[in-house]
């Protein structure tokens, strides 16, 4: 029954309009509201799983792409 609250809660929200990531995280919350998980625990779970080292490698890609695209001589710096 869990699995349908989360499912359908997100499927709602995707169709009354809100963008995907905050469809998921509310879904979540509400599948963690409906079997009694604590806030304090979700929210402890979640600022673990963005407290990732690892993580942070894709934004920095896409933001050395765009600057390489703007200008092309600092390819010269990262292929040295």
């Amino acid at each position: 029954m869990e699995a349908w609250i989360l499912l359908g809660s997100f499927f709602v929200l995707i169709l009354i309009g809100t963008p995907v990531a905050y469809a998921m995280g509310m879904a979540a919350m509400i599948g963690a509201w409906y079997i009694d998980i604590p806030l304090d625990a979700v929210m402890i779970a979640i600022a673990n799983g963005v407290n990732k080292f690892s993580l942070l490698a894709i934004p920095f890609f896409v933001l050395l792409s765009r600057d390489l695209k703007r200008d092309p001589r600092k390819l010269a710096l990262v292929a040295a």
